[in-house]
């Protein structure tokens, strides 16, 4: 059996920089000489997603206008760490109360996925949050109009699976964080 190596980068040069994005063409090498160029690789923040419950363990979860598809998505709460944020469950608590307006009794860090590894740099963290209840109003953020939605568990799962949640990441921080509480009762 073949034994897996990663790429050689020979150059790297950045494309294009902004706030939210960094964009990087690499010049590749595969263990087996073939050249890989350019290779580009999206270089992002790490982000946080929030699987909230509240005290009668409803699931919060937000709608919010996403220009990408075009349309509006059913997702967690959740957002970019923000520069200096090492933490995912201080920046879950910031991230939930801006959104929200909720803050929980009990904080788990689940994990953290890729986002897309093949190009992407970044991870996102997955953290569940417990006995949430509403303690403020939400932010007023005017690229970011929100609407809260409280669920019953169970009746998060069919939207999972219908597509009905579409952000493929939210699919699969939620998967993860409903087994990780006990959740996941098909």
């Amino acid at each position: 059996m073949t034994e897996l190596k990663p790429w050689g980068v020979t150059a790297s040069k950045t494309v294009f920089k902004d706030k939210w994005i960094h964009v990087r063409a690499d010049d590749c090498i595969t263990a087996e000489g073939a050249v890989v160029a350019p290779y580009y690789v999206l270089e992002y923040t790490d982000w946080v997603q929030v699987v909230a419950f509240d005290e009668d363990d409803q699931l919060i979860l937000i709608e919010q206008y996403r220009h990408g598809v075009g349309r509006m998505s059913l997702e967690s709460p959740g957002g970019v760490m923000d520069a200096g944020e090492t933490d995912p469950v201080e920046t879950a608590k910031r991230e939930l109360l801006e959104e929200t307006g909720f803050t929980a009794a009990d904080w788990i860090y689940v994990g953290r996925l890729a986002a897309n590894p093949a190009t992407n740099t970044n991870f996102f963290h997955i953290v569940l949050a417990n006995g949430a209840r509403k303690t403020a109003e939400a932010a007023d953020d005017p690229t970011e109009r929100v609407k809260v939605h409280r669920i019953a568990a169970k009746d998060a799962i069919p939207l999972l699976l219908s597509g009905k949640i579409m952000h493929a990441l939210h699919v699969a921080g939620l998967t993860m964080a409903f087994h990780h509480g006990g959740k996941w009762k098909a």
